[in-house]
């Protein structure tokens, strides 16, 4: 197989990235976190079309892993006070966040496809099942664990889940494994 450099992203308003040259060890990726600044995403996605390309240049990559956008809007829980002084739990939801990453992460798209670089979408059900059986906790808390295991260093969990992201691609990824093997033009 190949020596190839794969640029794994974690896209949100504070974008995780991973650089991983598959010839050196794990430990050698390059992380960090683009921040996109802006009152609304219509600005932070342009803020990510003067940032994301110039990483994109400077590393190169041959593939490309986003992870993917949510495809539903969640409910949260929260706990209020009735004007009674009660104590209740409300059901409430946050559909403006996740329009903002849906935007993010299409727009993340462009710029990398738009480089002529393939690219696949990645939900975290995946990427999460590279990290070894032994590791428990959340999600957040067993990427941290396997980033340690691996002598990844990443400052932050953004950067953390993108090493993931990157080190999911090289192992299980059937699109990268058929473009590294020249199997895929």
């Amino acid at each position: 197989m190949v020596t190839m450099i794969i640029l794994a992203l974690d896209v949100a308003t504070k974008c995780g990235y991973a650089v991983y040259d598959t010839g050196r060890p794990a430990s050698a990726m390059i992380s960090g976190a683009l921040q996109f600044i802006g009152s609304s995403a219509f600005e932070k996605v342009a803020d990510m079309r003067r940032k994301l390309p110039k990483l994109i240049r400077e590393h190169r990559p041959d593939f490309c892993a986003i992870e993917a956008p949510l495809s539903i809007v969640p409910t949260f829980t929260k706990k209020s006070k009735t004007m009674f002084g009660d104590e209740e739990e409300v059901s409430t939801i946050n559909p403006g966040t996740v329009m903002q990453l849906n935007r993010l992460a299409g727009a993340a798209q462009i710029c990398v496809t738009g480089q002529n670089i393939p690219c696949v979408e990645v939900r975290p059900q995946s990427w999460l099942s590279v990290i070894d059986k032994d590791i428990k906790g959340s999600s957040k808390e067993r990427a941290k664990q396997m980033c340690a295991r691996l002598k990844i260093v990443a400052t932050n969990q953004d950067a953390r889940d993108a090493c993931i992201i990157a080190y999911w691609t090289a192992k299980k990824c059937d699109q990268f494994r058929l473009l590294a093997a020249g199997v895929v033009a």
